[in-house]
């Protein structure tokens, strides 16, 4: 049965859509199961569309050449929504208003425009699959502009893994499930294979063997399978929860929460000769699940046209590092019209949603001439096919029973509870809007998304584009502070931030530029709020376990640890088994995330191991010497973790898996306007969130 909940995998089925669009819209199958949820029944409330795309909604069931509406996102313009319940403070920018200026192709107008966009995007993302790309090697590996390859790996390496384990005499027969656990990723449906030691992948179909989806096997550019490994963004970007067993929706998420330890692969790796490795100074994180993506201001150092200037480079060095960072999930990228924790930049500006796959050389702007021109070429026409993909995708739906009476009374405080009402002496500055959690995270219900007091049109269904500003949110400031207006101007210059709009009405450069913001002050964007069931650990940087503690920030704890999978029956050696996505062990469905233990650290100085994930290293406590290392983290770029030791043994390995709030950019503080709700009001939001 073809459902709506979008997959990588989609792009095989391409030849069978016609077909299963004809039964169904023959049945009425479509009208009745992909109706806009505020057309369903107009009062209800309960019913959720699950994020994705509002224009993929509506093209179900319909010819190609039938005429796309108005992508809701657009209507996000200065004014709309003024004094209403949900407040927006962050607008639409048209990147593609002249394609010919920015060189990328003008948005499509039909739905079979749209769906060619789409399936290009979707094998661009298809691990295992023809057209496949990764990082910094676009989907050609072997070209001159992506270096000859330099960011992949023979799969003869990658077979060798086993020798930095330690404990083994030979290869593991479950070696690939191992792979998946130590390096934190799980499998998909679907082939994404690998030769074994000893085969060719031309005769074996790609090989035996099975790569976690961090992982791919790329081709040549005739099609042929190369024995090359690329890393891919599902690394940083997805996750796992439950088993496809218990629930279609279950087993791996596209676009969901990470589980991925990549530093700890790029150790292995540096024994093997893999060059990449390298990365791991600028790319260092101190937590499982965490990333720090956002290093990404380095890249900005150099300008589309010329040579870097000593200005920007001091801009660029003097913006700090951001630290650790929990990615946000793509299946509600249709429904805000900025992209990242932050706002950073707009959504229709897909190129740096995917700069990791650039290839390498177009990093380099006009230092790197015609490569760089090769590898941006690459960019503008890849980049919105794969930004397209992932705003299509829908959020998993909640697979255990849900209260409904509770859930309908839990609908109603989401969208009314003015945490700000006098009788509640909330000690935090009042947010905008109506003081409820639809003001910053959208309107979902169809009563409220009909309501004119809400919405100024039912269209903006779920659409979040308040960026809250940072004396309310109160959430751990690192990325903010990073995001300074040197490097925000010096980015602008950059060929990810579209240099032909700049000065324009649609400004698709940083969005923190003080001649962009205006008097908007800066902050963490809210996020809409689909598949939040699913989206444990909470917050930009991963610092909370689960909606509970959200909602009552009393109840945190500072220094927590996810639960460990179990290891498979007769595995020995150096086992580092990942977290546990299992949904009975490891879920809390009445705190709506992950199970955890709390763990009681003492002080230690840095560069003690092991243990030094239990250190208490916080600046408004520690020496001065530490205090020092603060300061320099946030003050200059790529000194983050300079004073982390490196991961040696197992316990150091196992140490990553606890997340320790004391620790740069680990801060599980903020939200705290929500201390004033009483236990009974968060468990009703709870239940409703779960219908999201």
């Amino acid at each position: 049965m073809l459902t709506h909940n979008t997959t990588v995998r989609s792009a095989r089925t391409l030849a069978s859509i016609s077909c299963y669009l004809l039964f169904f819209t023959l049945s009425g199958f479509f009208e009745n199961a992909f109706a806009f949820v505020y057309d369903d029944d107009p009062d209800a409330l309960l019913g959720s569309s699950r994020g994705g795309m509002a224009q993929w909604d509506f093209c179900y069931g319909k010819d190609d050449s039938a005429v796309l509406p108005e992508d809701p996102r657009t209507l996000v313009q200065p004014g709309v929504n003024e004094g209403k319940a949900v407040h927006f403070n962050a607008y639409w920018k048209e990147c593609h208003i002249d394609p010919e200026a920015v060189q990328e192709a003008a948005h499509p107008t039909t739905c079979g425009e749209l769906r060619n966009l789409y399936y290009r995007g979707a094998g661009l993302m298809d691990t295992g699959g023809e057209k496949v790309a990764a990082l910094f090697a676009g989907n050609s590996y072997n070209d001159l502009a992506a270096a000859g390859g330099i960011s992949t790996f023979t799969a003869s390496q990658y077979n060798r893994l086993w020798r930095m384990w330690g404990g083994y005499q030979q290869r593991p027969e479950q070696f690939d499930l191992l792979v998946a656990n130590r390096y934190g990723s799980g499998f998909a449906e679907g082939r994404n294979p690998y030769p074994l030691p000893g085969e060719d992948p031309n005769r074996t179909n790609g090989g035996s063997g099975q790569l976690p989806e961090m992982f791919t096997q790329m081709r040549r550019d005739d099609g042929s399978w190369s024995g090359r490994i690329g890393v891919t963004c599902h690394g940083c970007h997805s996750g796992e929860i439950g088993r496809k067993q218990d629930h279609p929706d279950l087993g791996f998420q596209f676009g969901g929460s990470s589980t991925t330890d990549l530093n700890l692969f790029l150790r292995d790796m540096l024994p093997l000769g893999y060059l990449a490795s390298a990365a791991t100074v600028l790319n260092l994180t101190q937590t499982r699940g965490t990333n720090n993506a956002s290093a990404v201001n380095i890249a900005f150092l150099f300008p589309d046209k010329g040579l870097p200037t000593v200005n920007g480079f001091l801009k660029i060095l003097g913006s700090g590092s951001t630290g650790s960072m929990d990615s946000p999930n793509w299946w509600n990228m249709g429904h805000r019209p900025l992209k990242f924790v932050d706002g950073l930049f707009p959504m229709d500006a897909p190129r740096v949603d995917a700069v990791f796959y650039t290839p390498f050389f177009g990093l380099f702007g006009g230092t790197a001439g015609a490569l760089a021109e090769q590898g941006q070429n690459w960019m503008r026409q890849h980049g919105p096919e794969m930004n397209l993909w992932a705003e299509a995708i829908k959020a998993p739906r909640y697979p255990l029973p849900v209260d409904t009476e509770l859930a309908e009374q839990g609908a109603i405080l989401f969208h009314e509870l003015d945490l700000w009402a006098p009788e509640r002496n909330n000690k935090v500055p009042k947010a905008e809007g109506n003081g409820s959690c639809a003001a910053c995270h959208g309107a979902y219900a169809p009563r409220y998304v009909n309501n004119p007091d809400y919405l100024d049109t039912p269209q903006l269904e779920g659409m979040a584009s308040y960026v809250v500003p940072m004396n309310i949110i109160g959430t751990d400031n690192r990325r903010v502070l990073t995001n300074t207006e040197g490097m925000a101007s010096t980015g602008a210059d950059n060929f990810f931030g579209y240099p032909p709009t700049k000065g324009t009405d649609n400004d698709c450069g940083p969005q923190p530029q003080k001649r962009l913001r205006g008097d908007r002050e800066v902050g963490y964007l809210a996020q809409p709020l689909y598949g939040v069931w699913a989206s444990a650990p909470y917050f930009h940087n991963g610092s909370v376990p689960n909606v509970w503690e959200v909602l009552k920030p009393q109840d945190r704890y500072p220094i927590w640890r996810r639960l460990s999978a179990p290891a498979p029956d007769g595995i020995e050696g150096n086992v580092v088994m990942g977290y546990d996505t299992d949904l009975q062990r490891a879920f809390d469905s009445e705190k709506l995330g992950w199970k955890y233990d709390k763990m009681e650290c003492v002080d230690l100085p840095p560069m003690v191991t092991p243990g030094f994930n239990c250190s208490k290293r916080n600046i408004n406590t520690t020496p001065w010497p530490q205090r020092v290392l603060e300061w320099m983290y946030g003050s200059i770029t790529g000194t983050w973790n300079l004073d982390f030791p490196p991961i040696v043994t197992t316990e150091n390995m196992e140490n990553r898996k606890i997340y320790n709030t004391h620790m740069y950019s680990h801060g599980n503080e903020g939200h705290e306007f929500t201390e004033v709700m009483t236990d009974d009001e968060r468990i009703a939001v709870i239940e409703y969130l779960k219908t999201l």
